[in-house]
Protein backbone atom coordinates (compact mmCIF):
# COMPACT_ATOMS: atom_id res chain seq x y z
CA UNK A 1 0.00 0.00 0.00
CA UNK A 2 1.44 3.40 -1.01
CA UNK A 3 1.85 6.01 1.68
CA UNK A 4 0.36 9.49 1.34
CA UNK A 5 3.86 10.89 0.71
CA UNK A 6 4.48 8.32 -2.06
CA UNK A 7 1.18 9.13 -3.74
CA UNK A 8 1.92 12.86 -3.81
CA UNK A 9 5.43 12.18 -5.11
CA UNK A 10 3.98 9.93 -7.82
CA UNK A 11 1.56 12.63 -8.88
CA UNK A 12 4.39 15.11 -9.29
CA UNK A 13 6.51 12.64 -11.24
CA UNK A 14 3.63 11.92 -13.62
CA UNK A 15 3.37 15.58 -14.56
CA UNK A 16 0.14 16.25 -12.72
CA UNK A 17 1.27 17.43 -9.31
CA UNK A 18 -1.46 17.45 -6.71
CA UNK A 19 -2.84 20.95 -6.64
CA UNK A 20 -3.51 22.67 -3.35
CA UNK A 21 -7.15 22.80 -2.33
CA UNK A 22 -8.64 25.84 -4.07
CA UNK A 23 -9.98 28.76 -2.12
CA UNK A 24 -13.25 28.42 -4.00
CA UNK A 25 -15.20 25.20 -3.55
CA UNK A 26 -15.04 22.34 -6.00
CA UNK A 27 -18.03 22.04 -8.28
CA UNK A 28 -17.63 18.29 -8.00
CA UNK A 29 -15.35 16.09 -5.91
CA UNK A 30 -14.73 12.41 -6.66
CA UNK A 31 -13.50 10.69 -3.50
CA UNK A 32 -11.93 7.37 -2.54
CA UNK A 33 -11.43 5.96 -6.04
CA UNK A 34 -8.38 4.52 -7.78
CA UNK A 35 -7.26 6.95 -10.45
CA UNK A 36 -6.07 5.09 -13.56
CA UNK A 37 -4.60 7.16 -16.37
CA UNK A 38 -2.53 4.99 -18.72
CA UNK A 39 -1.97 7.97 -21.00
CA UNK A 40 0.31 9.40 -18.29
CA UNK A 41 1.33 6.07 -16.79
CA UNK A 42 -0.35 7.10 -13.54
CA UNK A 43 -2.26 5.05 -11.00
CA UNK A 44 -2.94 5.86 -7.35
CA UNK A 45 -5.73 5.97 -4.81
CA UNK A 46 -6.63 9.65 -4.89
CA UNK A 47 -9.45 12.17 -4.98
CA UNK A 48 -10.22 14.30 -8.03
CA UNK A 49 -11.52 17.85 -7.61
CA UNK A 50 -13.30 19.53 -10.51
CA UNK A 51 -14.03 23.22 -11.00
CA UNK A 52 -15.39 25.08 -14.04
CA UNK A 53 -15.18 22.07 -16.29
CA UNK A 54 -11.54 21.28 -15.59
CA UNK A 55 -9.58 19.09 -13.21
CA UNK A 56 -8.59 21.44 -10.37
CA UNK A 57 -6.79 19.00 -8.08
CA UNK A 58 -5.71 15.38 -7.78
CA UNK A 59 -4.51 14.10 -4.45
CA UNK A 60 -5.29 12.16 -1.28
CA UNK A 61 -7.99 13.38 1.09
CA UNK A 62 -9.04 16.53 -0.73
CA UNK A 63 -11.41 18.58 1.48
CA UNK A 64 -15.06 17.85 0.78
CA UNK A 65 -16.68 20.37 3.10
CA UNK A 66 -17.28 23.03 0.47
CA UNK A 67 -17.75 20.82 -2.59
CA UNK A 68 -21.08 21.43 -4.28
CA UNK A 69 -21.35 17.79 -5.37
CA UNK A 70 -19.51 14.78 -3.93
CA UNK A 71 -19.24 11.35 -5.56
CA UNK A 72 -18.04 8.39 -3.54
CA UNK A 73 -15.97 6.24 -5.93
CA UNK A 74 -14.90 3.68 -3.36
CA UNK A 75 -14.16 0.40 -5.13
CA UNK A 76 -14.21 2.07 -8.57
CA UNK A 77 -11.62 3.09 -11.13
CA UNK A 78 -11.59 6.82 -11.85
CA UNK A 79 -10.45 7.03 -15.46
CA UNK A 80 -10.40 9.53 -18.30
CA UNK A 81 -13.71 9.62 -20.14
CA UNK A 82 -13.88 7.01 -22.88
CA UNK A 83 -13.24 8.15 -26.45
CA UNK A 84 -15.12 6.14 -29.10
CA UNK A 85 -13.42 6.76 -32.44
CA UNK A 86 -16.01 5.00 -34.63
CA UNK A 87 -19.71 5.52 -33.93
CA UNK A 88 -22.87 6.63 -35.71
CA UNK A 89 -24.79 9.35 -33.90
CA UNK A 90 -26.31 11.23 -36.83
CA UNK A 91 -29.95 10.49 -37.66
CA UNK A 92 -30.14 11.82 -41.17
CA UNK A 93 -28.66 11.18 -44.55
CA UNK A 94 -27.00 7.76 -44.69
CA UNK A 95 -28.05 4.13 -44.60
CA UNK A 96 -26.79 3.69 -41.01
CA UNK A 97 -29.39 4.77 -38.42
CA UNK A 98 -27.55 6.55 -35.63
CA UNK A 99 -28.08 6.34 -31.88
CA UNK A 100 -28.78 9.21 -29.50
CA UNK A 101 -25.39 9.90 -27.90
CA UNK A 102 -26.33 11.26 -24.48
CA UNK A 103 -28.42 8.37 -23.09
CA UNK A 104 -25.76 5.86 -24.12
CA UNK A 105 -22.98 8.10 -22.82
CA UNK A 106 -24.68 8.36 -19.44
CA UNK A 107 -24.51 4.60 -18.91
CA UNK A 108 -21.28 3.77 -20.74
CA UNK A 109 -18.57 6.28 -19.74
CA UNK A 110 -18.13 7.68 -23.26
CA UNK A 111 -17.48 11.42 -23.13
CA UNK A 112 -16.27 11.80 -26.72
CA UNK A 113 -17.98 10.39 -29.79
CA UNK A 114 -16.72 10.38 -33.37
CA UNK A 115 -19.35 9.84 -36.04
CA UNK A 116 -17.64 7.84 -38.77
CA UNK A 117 -19.27 9.08 -41.94
CA UNK A 118 -23.02 8.94 -41.30
CA UNK A 119 -23.33 12.17 -43.29
CA UNK A 120 -21.77 13.84 -46.33
CA UNK A 121 -20.98 17.47 -47.10
CA UNK A 122 -24.66 18.24 -47.74
CA UNK A 123 -25.57 17.34 -44.14
CA UNK A 124 -22.74 19.00 -42.20
CA UNK A 125 -24.97 21.87 -41.05
CA UNK A 126 -27.52 19.38 -39.70
CA UNK A 127 -24.79 17.42 -37.91
CA UNK A 128 -23.66 20.58 -36.16
CA UNK A 129 -27.11 21.95 -35.32
CA UNK A 130 -28.90 18.79 -34.24
CA UNK A 131 -26.08 16.62 -32.89
CA UNK A 132 -22.95 18.53 -31.89
CA UNK A 133 -24.63 21.63 -30.46
CA UNK A 134 -27.31 19.70 -28.55
CA UNK A 135 -25.16 17.02 -26.94
CA UNK A 136 -23.92 17.05 -23.36
CA UNK A 137 -20.84 15.14 -24.54
CA UNK A 138 -18.18 15.99 -27.11
CA UNK A 139 -19.02 14.99 -30.69
CA UNK A 140 -16.79 15.04 -33.76
CA UNK A 141 -17.14 13.49 -37.18
CA UNK A 142 -15.61 12.21 -40.38
CA UNK A 143 -17.57 13.42 -43.40
CA UNK A 144 -18.43 10.73 -45.95
CA UNK A 145 -16.75 11.00 -49.34
CA UNK A 146 -19.98 11.69 -51.25
CA UNK A 147 -23.73 12.17 -50.59
CA UNK A 148 -25.88 9.08 -50.31
CA UNK A 149 -28.33 9.95 -53.10
CA UNK A 150 -26.11 8.69 -55.93
CA UNK A 151 -28.15 7.62 -58.97
CA UNK A 152 -27.15 3.99 -59.67
CA UNK A 153 -27.67 4.64 -63.38
CA UNK A 154 -25.29 7.63 -63.45
CA UNK A 155 -21.53 7.53 -63.93
CA UNK A 156 -20.42 6.66 -60.40
CA UNK A 157 -16.84 7.87 -60.71
CA UNK A 158 -17.90 11.24 -62.13
CA UNK A 159 -20.44 11.60 -59.31
CA UNK A 160 -17.85 10.97 -56.60
CA UNK A 161 -15.28 13.21 -58.27
CA UNK A 162 -17.87 15.99 -58.40
CA UNK A 163 -18.19 15.72 -54.62
CA UNK A 164 -14.48 16.20 -53.96
CA UNK A 165 -14.45 19.99 -53.81
CA UNK A 166 -17.55 20.49 -51.59
CA UNK A 167 -16.36 17.68 -49.31
CA UNK A 168 -12.97 19.32 -48.82
CA UNK A 169 -14.55 22.74 -48.31
CA UNK A 170 -16.92 21.33 -45.68
CA UNK A 171 -14.08 19.81 -43.67
CA UNK A 172 -11.87 22.89 -43.88
CA UNK A 173 -14.72 25.20 -42.85
CA UNK A 174 -15.57 23.04 -39.83
CA UNK A 175 -12.21 21.79 -38.62
CA UNK A 176 -13.12 22.21 -34.95
CA UNK A 177 -15.63 19.35 -35.31
CA UNK A 178 -14.72 17.52 -38.54
CA UNK A 179 -11.60 15.33 -38.50
CA UNK A 180 -11.36 14.22 -42.10
CA UNK A 181 -12.96 12.01 -44.76
CA UNK A 182 -14.45 8.50 -44.49
CA UNK A 183 -14.80 6.01 -47.33
CA UNK A 184 -16.14 2.45 -47.43
CA UNK A 185 -14.00 0.04 -49.42
CA UNK A 186 -14.89 -3.53 -50.35
CA UNK A 187 -16.77 -5.63 -52.85
CA UNK A 188 -19.85 -5.60 -50.61
CA UNK A 189 -19.77 -1.83 -50.12
CA UNK A 190 -18.90 -0.03 -53.35
CA UNK A 191 -18.39 -3.07 -55.53
CA UNK A 192 -16.15 -2.71 -58.56
CA UNK A 193 -15.83 1.02 -57.90
CA UNK A 194 -14.03 0.53 -54.58
CA UNK A 195 -10.45 0.80 -55.91
CA UNK A 196 -11.30 3.97 -57.85
CA UNK A 197 -13.16 5.52 -54.91
CA UNK A 198 -10.16 4.82 -52.67
CA UNK A 199 -7.88 6.58 -55.16
CA UNK A 200 -10.25 9.56 -55.25
CA UNK A 201 -10.29 9.72 -51.45
CA UNK A 202 -6.50 9.54 -51.39
CA UNK A 203 -6.21 12.34 -53.93
CA UNK A 204 -8.66 14.49 -51.98
CA UNK A 205 -6.93 14.00 -48.63
CA UNK A 206 -3.45 14.52 -50.08
CA UNK A 207 -4.44 17.76 -51.77
CA UNK A 208 -6.14 19.21 -48.70
CA UNK A 209 -4.00 17.55 -45.98
CA UNK A 210 -6.91 15.68 -44.38
CA UNK A 211 -7.08 12.46 -42.39
CA UNK A 212 -8.63 9.50 -44.19
CA UNK A 213 -10.64 6.78 -42.44
CA UNK A 214 -11.08 3.64 -44.53
CA UNK A 215 -13.72 1.00 -43.79
CA UNK A 216 -12.48 -2.42 -44.95
CA UNK A 217 -14.65 -5.48 -45.47
CA UNK A 218 -14.84 -7.91 -48.41
CA UNK A 219 -12.12 -8.11 -51.05
CA UNK A 220 -11.39 -6.89 -53.65
CA UNK A 221 -9.47 -4.68 -53.32
CA UNK A 222 -6.95 -6.84 -51.49
CA UNK A 223 -5.19 -5.75 -48.31
CA UNK A 224 -1.83 -4.82 -49.95
CA UNK A 225 -3.65 -2.55 -52.43
CA UNK A 226 -5.40 -0.77 -49.56
CA UNK A 227 -2.29 -0.45 -47.39
CA UNK A 228 -0.26 1.23 -50.12
CA UNK A 229 -2.85 4.04 -50.23
CA UNK A 230 -2.63 4.79 -46.50
CA UNK A 231 -0.55 7.63 -45.06
CA UNK A 232 0.63 8.57 -41.57
CA UNK A 233 -2.35 9.60 -39.44
CA UNK A 234 -4.92 7.77 -41.59
CA UNK A 235 -7.15 5.16 -39.96
CA UNK A 236 -8.04 1.63 -40.98
CA UNK A 237 -11.26 0.69 -39.20
CA UNK A 238 -12.67 -2.87 -38.77
CA UNK A 239 -9.15 -4.21 -38.19
CA UNK A 240 -10.40 -7.51 -36.74
CA UNK A 241 -13.01 -8.23 -39.38
CA UNK A 242 -13.40 -11.83 -40.42
CA UNK A 243 -14.08 -10.75 -44.00
CA UNK A 244 -11.83 -10.88 -47.05
CA UNK A 245 -9.80 -7.84 -46.05
CA UNK A 246 -8.72 -9.42 -42.75
CA UNK A 247 -5.23 -8.32 -41.80
CA UNK A 248 -3.88 -11.84 -41.22
CA UNK A 249 -3.63 -14.91 -43.44
CA UNK A 250 -5.44 -18.10 -42.47
CA UNK A 251 -2.17 -19.45 -41.03
CA UNK A 252 -1.84 -16.37 -38.82
CA UNK A 253 0.87 -14.38 -40.61
CA UNK A 254 0.14 -10.71 -41.24
CA UNK A 255 -0.65 -9.88 -44.85
CA UNK A 256 1.78 -7.88 -46.96
CA UNK A 257 1.88 -4.18 -46.21
CA UNK A 258 0.12 -4.28 -42.82
CA UNK A 259 3.14 -4.01 -40.53
CA UNK A 260 4.72 -1.49 -42.90
CA UNK A 261 1.61 0.69 -42.77
CA UNK A 262 1.71 0.79 -38.98
CA UNK A 263 5.42 1.55 -39.17
CA UNK A 264 4.75 4.72 -41.13
CA UNK A 265 2.02 5.89 -38.74
CA UNK A 266 -1.27 4.40 -39.95
CA UNK A 267 -3.73 3.88 -37.08
CA UNK A 268 -5.54 0.52 -36.85
CA UNK A 269 -8.96 0.84 -35.19
CA UNK A 270 -11.25 -1.93 -33.97
CA UNK A 271 -14.68 -0.73 -35.22
CA UNK A 272 -16.76 -3.65 -33.86
CA UNK A 273 -20.11 -3.00 -35.53
CA UNK A 274 -22.77 -5.44 -36.66
CA UNK A 275 -20.45 -7.43 -38.92
CA UNK A 276 -16.85 -6.42 -38.36
CA UNK A 277 -15.42 -8.04 -35.22
CA UNK A 278 -14.46 -11.70 -35.08
CA UNK A 279 -12.88 -13.41 -32.07
CA UNK A 280 -10.81 -15.82 -34.17
CA UNK A 281 -9.47 -13.03 -36.37
CA UNK A 282 -8.64 -10.94 -33.30
CA UNK A 283 -6.71 -13.85 -31.80
CA UNK A 284 -4.73 -14.34 -35.00
CA UNK A 285 -3.71 -10.70 -35.07
CA UNK A 286 -2.88 -10.61 -31.37
CA UNK A 287 -0.81 -13.80 -31.68
CA UNK A 288 1.01 -12.13 -34.58
CA UNK A 289 1.88 -9.24 -32.27
CA UNK A 290 -0.65 -6.88 -33.84
CA UNK A 291 -2.98 -5.32 -31.26
CA UNK A 292 -5.29 -2.59 -32.50
CA UNK A 293 -4.21 0.98 -31.76
CA UNK A 294 -7.71 2.12 -30.80
CA UNK A 295 -10.83 0.35 -29.54
CA UNK A 296 -14.15 1.57 -30.93
CA UNK A 297 -17.69 0.24 -30.95
CA UNK A 298 -19.14 1.25 -34.36
CA UNK A 299 -22.42 1.52 -32.47
CA UNK A 300 -25.70 2.31 -34.23
CA UNK A 301 -29.36 1.34 -33.99
CA UNK A 302 -28.94 -2.10 -35.54
CA UNK A 303 -26.36 -3.31 -33.03
CA UNK A 304 -27.07 -1.42 -29.80
CA UNK A 305 -29.18 -4.37 -28.59
CA UNK A 306 -26.38 -6.76 -29.57
CA UNK A 307 -23.75 -7.73 -30.30
CA UNK A 308 -22.19 -4.34 -29.56
CA UNK A 309 -24.35 -2.88 -26.75
CA UNK A 310 -21.81 -0.22 -25.75
CA UNK A 311 -18.15 0.69 -25.37
CA UNK A 312 -17.53 -1.15 -22.05
CA UNK A 313 -18.85 -4.38 -23.62
CA UNK A 314 -16.51 -3.90 -26.57
CA UNK A 315 -13.59 -3.24 -24.22
CA UNK A 316 -14.49 -6.38 -22.27
CA UNK A 317 -13.93 -8.48 -25.39
CA UNK A 318 -10.33 -7.28 -25.63
CA UNK A 319 -9.91 -7.93 -21.91
CA UNK A 320 -11.14 -11.48 -22.53
CA UNK A 321 -8.63 -11.86 -25.37
CA UNK A 322 -5.75 -11.15 -23.00
CA UNK A 323 -5.15 -7.42 -22.97
CA UNK A 324 -4.61 -5.94 -19.52
CA UNK A 325 -7.08 -3.37 -18.19
CA UNK A 326 -4.53 -0.59 -18.66
CA UNK A 327 -3.87 -1.69 -22.26
CA UNK A 328 -7.59 -1.68 -23.00
CA UNK A 329 -8.05 1.65 -21.26
CA UNK A 330 -5.20 3.35 -23.15
CA UNK A 331 -6.75 2.26 -26.45
CA UNK A 332 -10.10 3.68 -25.33
CA UNK A 333 -8.86 7.05 -24.01
CA UNK A 334 -5.45 8.57 -24.73
CA UNK A 335 -4.78 6.91 -28.07
CA UNK A 336 -8.04 7.83 -29.83
CA UNK A 337 -7.84 11.29 -28.24
CA UNK A 338 -4.48 11.74 -29.96
CA UNK A 339 -6.13 10.92 -33.30
CA UNK A 340 -8.80 13.58 -32.66
CA UNK A 341 -6.29 16.18 -31.45
CA UNK A 342 -8.80 18.96 -30.80
CA UNK A 343 -8.81 19.46 -27.00
CA UNK A 344 -5.56 19.67 -25.06
CA UNK A 345 -5.46 17.02 -22.36
CA UNK A 346 -8.35 14.96 -23.74
CA UNK A 347 -7.97 11.29 -22.94
CA UNK A 348 -6.02 11.87 -19.73
CA UNK A 349 -6.71 13.04 -16.18
CA UNK A 350 -4.37 15.84 -15.19
CA UNK A 351 -4.60 19.09 -13.31
CA UNK A 352 -5.74 21.81 -15.71
CA UNK A 353 -7.08 19.30 -18.21
CA UNK A 354 -10.71 18.75 -19.24
CA UNK A 355 -12.89 17.13 -16.58
CA UNK A 356 -14.06 14.22 -18.73
CA UNK A 357 -14.25 11.25 -16.37
CA UNK A 358 -15.61 7.71 -16.30
CA UNK A 359 -16.17 5.72 -13.14
CA UNK A 360 -15.57 2.12 -14.13
CA UNK A 361 -15.54 -1.24 -12.42
CA UNK A 362 -14.43 -4.75 -13.37
CA UNK A 363 -17.11 -7.25 -12.45
CA UNK A 364 -16.32 -10.91 -11.77
CA UNK A 365 -18.68 -13.69 -12.84
CA UNK A 366 -19.74 -15.59 -15.95
CA UNK A 367 -20.53 -13.25 -18.83
CA UNK A 368 -21.45 -14.17 -22.38
CA UNK A 369 -19.74 -12.05 -25.04
CA UNK A 370 -20.71 -12.36 -28.71
CA UNK A 371 -18.84 -11.31 -31.84
CA UNK A 372 -20.34 -10.08 -35.10
CA UNK A 373 -20.74 -13.59 -36.50
CA UNK A 374 -22.61 -14.60 -33.29
CA UNK A 375 -19.73 -16.68 -31.95
CA UNK A 376 -20.13 -16.67 -28.16
CA UNK A 377 -17.53 -16.95 -25.41
CA UNK A 378 -17.84 -16.92 -21.64
CA UNK A 379 -15.71 -14.32 -19.91
CA UNK A 380 -14.84 -14.29 -16.21
CA UNK A 381 -14.71 -10.49 -16.11
CA UNK A 382 -16.41 -7.57 -17.75
CA UNK A 383 -15.98 -3.81 -17.63
CA UNK A 384 -18.97 -1.73 -16.55
CA UNK A 385 -19.61 1.97 -16.00
CA UNK A 386 -21.13 3.53 -12.91
CA UNK A 387 -21.02 7.25 -13.79
CA UNK A 388 -20.09 9.50 -16.71
CA UNK A 389 -18.85 13.08 -16.23
CA UNK A 390 -18.21 15.36 -19.22
CA UNK A 391 -16.97 18.94 -19.04
CA UNK A 392 -17.24 18.70 -15.24
CA UNK A 393 -20.91 17.69 -15.16
CA UNK A 394 -22.72 14.41 -14.66
CA UNK A 395 -24.09 13.23 -17.99
CA UNK A 396 -27.83 12.77 -17.63
CA UNK A 397 -29.99 10.52 -19.76
CA UNK A 398 -32.78 12.75 -21.13
CA UNK A 399 -36.25 11.89 -19.85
Amino acid sequence: MMTRRQIVAGLAAAGGAAAQAPERPFDLLIRNGEVRDPGRGFRARADVGIREGRVAAIGPSLPAANARDVVDARGLYVTPGLVDLHTHVYFGGGSVPGIDADPVAARSGVTTWVDAGSFAHDNVAGFRRYIVDRSQVRVYGFVYLYPANRDPQADAVKYVRAAMRPTAEAVKANREMLLGVKVQIGANMNGRFSPEFLKIARELCDEHKLKLMVHVSDAPPEVPQIMEQMRAGDIITHSYTGHGTSLAEAAGKLKAGVAEARGRGVVFDLGHGLGSFNFAEARKCLDAGFPVDTISSDIYQRNIEGPVYDMPTTMSKLLYLGMSFDEVLARSTARPAKVIDRVEGMGTLQVGGPADVALLTIEDGQFQLVDSQRNAVTAKQRIACRLTICKGRRVQAPL
